[in-house]
């Protein structure tokens, strides 16, 4: 369920008012509790005041073999206390010199044997002095001591006096009622206006919310019909003022969109014509200035860092700022070479390269190394391949860097498959892995430099870049080929003897030079 405005305000209202009422009965009824009980008390320490002394005078000293009658008088004498369940005696000693019968009242009260004996600790208490006890049904009673004293001072004997607090729970629990009747009523009522609060403040704002919405479709002529003087009606009035102003707006925002996007279009055709003309031109140049310049003061820092590094201790703590130096000094070296990798020129002698033994050698070569092996590296290939033109030092080049690719998209462990064949007069070698793919929306992109799927510490962004320019130097293309799982590129090759540059007509003279905006990213 949505919690709009009006169910918080409800929510935390009637939360409010419940912690109020409940707060407001917890101390009203602790108080009377505490008031009755100290009523109670009061009432029973002044009646043992009183009571002991005459009811000694009763005894006339006869505890043990008094008669019926003075025990009825002694029983008369204490009945007019009606929250008195029992009176006892006791010597100085502990020894119970005389106990009355429960009264008619608590007739039937179960009072524990082990409370007729006192202890010496209570017994040598010189005042009166009190103590509330739980009988096993959870009836408190209060058990009161007065000491006699003779005529000498000295302690003769003791009072006890075990005295109900029924009453004073009959009283709490029918005071419970009460209040408990009085909170769920005024709670009633705090419900009903709390509900009756929310519903007349979120009432605008549904209505603000409904022209809201119509403004988001689209519907400019809505307006909010509100008369109020509140901040609830600036604020209508203010969204009134908005959408005229939009819509006076709107218009000419068309017009000038249409003028935007015709102009964005030519501006987008220039532009495209112009990166197909320039893309390998400027940063070819750039890159091997810049190559040259960034090498030489990255290896001198190389090389002080590697000594300084041998010179640390295995345990000193700079040692491992030294080897991050170290790592990105040799980072920048791996981009500087990929950067001369594609200022390179194309080849000047052009040899017949048998791709099948090419891509053979390769995959032996790489299949001891750590990374291959749990990499299942197959070559397919159609008997009797024809050869194609080429640089063989500058294809294995390229292999070598999909292979690695594929590799480490893989995580070390899966399967790469290189297929060749003849389509169209021309060979096609595919590579295609079992890793999870190039990512949608970077099918063209990763072909650009210094654009990766890895990690910082894993690619420059130069790999892809290179092997295209490496294959388009040599009259041929690489391009990303659709597969249904993995990645899969897609080599073509010129046969030896034909014209180079007719392979890849469909790809004029873009590949020839990267573009401009590509060497202005680069700087």
């Amino acid at each position: 369920m949505k919690m709009t405005i009006g169910r918080k305000l409800f929510l935390y209202t009637s939360s409010l008012l419940v912690v109020v009422l409940l707060a407001t009965f917890l101390l009203l009824e602790r108080n009377q509790s505490r008031q009755w009980e100290e009523y109670l008390q009061e009432q029973s320490f002044s009646f043992a005041r009183f009571a002991t002394p005459e009811a000694l005078k009763l005894f006339r000293g006869r505890f043990q073999d008094g008669d019926r009658q003075t025990i009825e008088h002694v029983g008369e004498f204490l009945s007019f206390n009606q929250d008195l369940i029992r009176f006892s005696l006791y010597a100085p000693g502990g020894r119970i010199l005389f106990q009355s019968p429960r009264f008619p009242a608590f007739i039937d009260l179960d009072i524990p044997d082990d409370w007729q004996a006192l202890s010496p600790e209570r017994l040598q208490q010189g005042e009166l002095s009190s103590r509330t006890r739980r009988l096993p049904d959870g009836r408190r009673v209060l058990d009161l001591l007065v000491p006699a004293h003779g005529p000498t001072g000295a302690r003769v004997l003791t009072a006890r006096y075990l005295v109900s607090y029924d009453r004073v729970d009959r009283r709490l629990i029918e005071a419970r009622q009460r209040f408990a009747l009085i909170a769920i009523s005024a709670l009633g009522v705090s419900l009903l206006l709390a509900a009756a609060a929310a519903r007349r403040f979120t009432r605008p704002l549904k209505i603000l919310t409904e022209g809201v919405k119509a403004i988001g479709e689209g519907d400019l002529r809505t307006r909010i019909p509100m008369e109020r003087n509140d901040e609830i009606g600036a604020l209508a009035a203010a969204f009134n003022q908005m959408v005229a102003s939009l819509a006076a707006s709107r218009s000419a925002l068309t017009e000038t969109n249409r003028q935007l996007r015709r102009a964005n279009d030519e501006l987008r055709d220039m532009q495209e014509q112009l990166l197909r003309s320039e893309r390998l031109a400027a940063i070819g140049q750039l890159a091997a200035g810049v190559s040259h310049e960034i090498d030489n003061p990255v290896g001198i820092i190389l090389g002080y860092a590697e000594l300084l590094c041998e010179d640390l201790p295995a345990d000193d703590p700079r040692r491992e700022d030294v080897l991050a130096i170290i790592e990105e000094c040799r980072r920048c070296r791996r981009i500087t070479g990929g950067l001369l990798g594609l200022a390179r020129t194309a080849p000047d002698e052009v040899l017949p390269v048998d791709l099948a033994s090419l891509i053979s050698s390769v995959l032996e070569s790489l299949r001891p190394q750590k990374l291959f092996r749990r990499v299942d590296l197959e070559l397919q290939a159609a008997p009797q391949l024809p050869a194609i033109s080429g640089d063989p030092d500058r294809l294995r080049q390229v292999f070598v860097n999909l292979l690695l690719n594929a590799a480490q998209a893989m995580g070390g462990s899966g399967r790469v498959v290189v297929s060749l064949g003849v389509e169209e007069e021309n060979l096609v070698a595919c590579v295609h892995d079992s890793g999870p793919g190039v990512p949608s929306g970077m099918e063209e992109s990763i072909f650009q430099p210094f654009v990766t799927t890895k990690g910082c510490e894993e690619g420059t962004g130069l790999g892809l870049s290179l092997c295209r320019k490496l294959i388009e130097d040599q009259g041929g293309r690489l391009e990303l080929a659709a597969a249904d799982a993995g990645a899969c590129f897609k080599l073509v090759f010129p046969l030896y003897g034909r014209d180079r540059q007719s392979s890849s007509g469909d790809r004029p003279g873009e590949e020839k030079n990267f573009d401009k905006a590509s060497a202005d990213s680069l700087v």
